[in-house]
């Protein structure tokens, strides 16, 4: 047992004893790691291009739909419901058929109404007659003249009647015509709030029959800050003209700013997307619009922030037999208001900048010759020994940038600066693969195109 427990230390010792004869053997045959030296494996890192083009800003905020109109259809007539011309849901345009009461009841008032009318007709012919024998009667001295006056009256009651019994007629087809419910204006219906075969009354809980949301156009209403408000009325020119009104002595006052252009930013142009997901890259703004009105006549204390409304033309979408709008009341939106266009922008990949501390950096892959060297600093050597000559390569450097605005394709603009060397169109940068780089070592750039056609290629053997 002894003697095996002695055998086991000797074995170690010469193990301790011949590893860093291994090692040195390793380091002097050049064929070290460390700095992508010789043999050693480049990192992979895929990257993009600097561009260079116009972009436009667009100021960003939070909406609401609002319909342009909201109807309730209400009975003007008691009696009992009797038919409904339309589908719950359907869309109806102007003058449609919706809803129909019992006619019975008010046509029998109409044709009594036409009755009296032509009794009260056949009375006024009487009376003018009567008048026009009492004319020769008080012509010849027959009757007296307070007699004559008595015919007189007696016509223009008579003829008064008349224009009675033509209201009455108007009141009783006014109500047959209300018993047979139209669409006020083009929109779409609800269901039916009350079941076919119910009475109904004006001044009745069942008054309401059903309601009409007039969905194109829509409106959306929407804030911006103060600050945005203003930035507004520049690009638009605003302030420039009251400045001018305010500063002109001829003109001297600010009223005059107002008559020359709309104080409010009407015509204003707007882009507006649904609620599609979380990220900016989900929304499809294809919906066009423009500012129609200020909501608030004054901003908010507290939010500092004032409301727009917009009108938005509302896509009708039609599948086979079925139409419906795309947008409907009271969704959530985005609103994109178009801000400032950037002429000549340069544009990264919002995903390859970096931060160090407070300084904002991308790495840059550029040619130039390369001198590989071991964890030591030293030159690496070949097999022979000698140091291994210097050779073009691409090689990662860090460019400190100063950023601008964010687009909604996920591409920063970058600003000059006096103190950052910042980065030139057509530059390589790297975009995925970071993690695994050192600055001043050399690398292996593909694209994200290339990339993706070697792993295709790779997953089919």
């Amino acid at each position: 047992m002894f003697d095996r427990i002695i055998n086991r230390f000797s074995l170690f010792c010469l193990l301790c004893l011949a590893l860093p004869l291994l090692s040195g053997c390793t380091s002097k045959s050049g064929g070290g790691s460390g700095g992508g030296g010789a043999g050693a494996p480049k990192p992979e890192v895929i990257v993009d291009s600097v561009t260079v083009d116009d972009v436009q800003l667009y100021i960003y905020t939070d909406g609401r739909t609002v319909p342009s109109n909201f109807v309730e259809i209400r009975t003007r007539v008691s009696g009992y419901l009797e038919q409904f011309f339309f589908q719950p849901g359907a869309i109806v345009n102007e003058g449609d058929r919706l809803a129909l009461v019992e006619q019975a009841t008010y046509q029998v008032s109409l044709d009594a109404a036409k009755a009296g009318l032509a009794n009260s007709k056949a009375q006024a012919a009487l009376a003018e007659a009567n008048l026009e024998r009492a004319k020769l009667l008080v012509e010849s001295g027959s009757i007296t003249a307070q007699e004559y006056q008595t015919y007189e009256a007696n016509r223009d009651m008579t003829l008064a009647a008349v224009e009675l019994a033509n209201t009455n007629v108007r009141n009783a087809e006014l109500n047959l015509q209300y018993t047979d419910m139209r669409a006020p204006i083009t929109g779409k219906t609800t269901k039916y709030l009350v079941d076919i075969g119910n009475y109904v009354s004006p001044t009745g809980a069942q008054a309401v029959l059903l309601t009409i949301t007039q969905l194109d156009p829509m409106f959306v209403e929407f804030k911006i800050s103060d600050r945005q408000f203003s930035d507004l009325k520049d690009r638009s020119g605003l302030l420039e003209v009251f400045d001018k009104a305010v500063n002109t002595p001829e003109n001297g006052s600010a009223e005059n700013a107002s008559t020359q252009r709309p104080v409010a930013l009407t015509g204003t142009p707007i882009d507006v997307s649904l609620m599609t997901g979380v990220n900016i890259l989900d929304f499809n703004f294809n919906v066009s619009g423009k500012v129609v009105a200020l909501v608030d006549n004054q901003f908010d204390w507290a939010s500092g922030q004032i409301t727009l409304r917009a009108e938005v033309l509302n896509p009708l979408l039609k599948t086979d037999d079925v139409e419906d709008y795309m947008i409907y009341p009271h969704q959530v939106c985005r609103v994109r208001i178009p801000y400032e266009t950037v002429k000549n922008a340069v544009l990264v990949r919002e995903e390859a900048i970096l931060t160090d501390l407070d300084t904002k950096y991308v790495l840059v892959v550029v040619k130039e010759m390369y001198q590989p060297k071991g964890p030591d600093g030293k030159p690496l050597l070949d097999e022979d020994g000698n140091e291994v000559p210097p050779y073009e390569a691409d090689i990662v450097k860090r460019r400190d940038i100063e950023i601008g605005r964010l687009l909604d394709t996920q591409m920063r603009i970058v600003l000059e600066h006096p103190l950052k060397p910042g980065v030139k169109p057509g530059e390589s940068y790297i975009v995925q693969g970071v993690q695994r780089v050192r600055i001043d070592s050399e690398v292996r750039p593909t694209t994200l195109e290339d990339y993706k056609i070697r792993r295709a290629a790779e997953m089919q053997k």
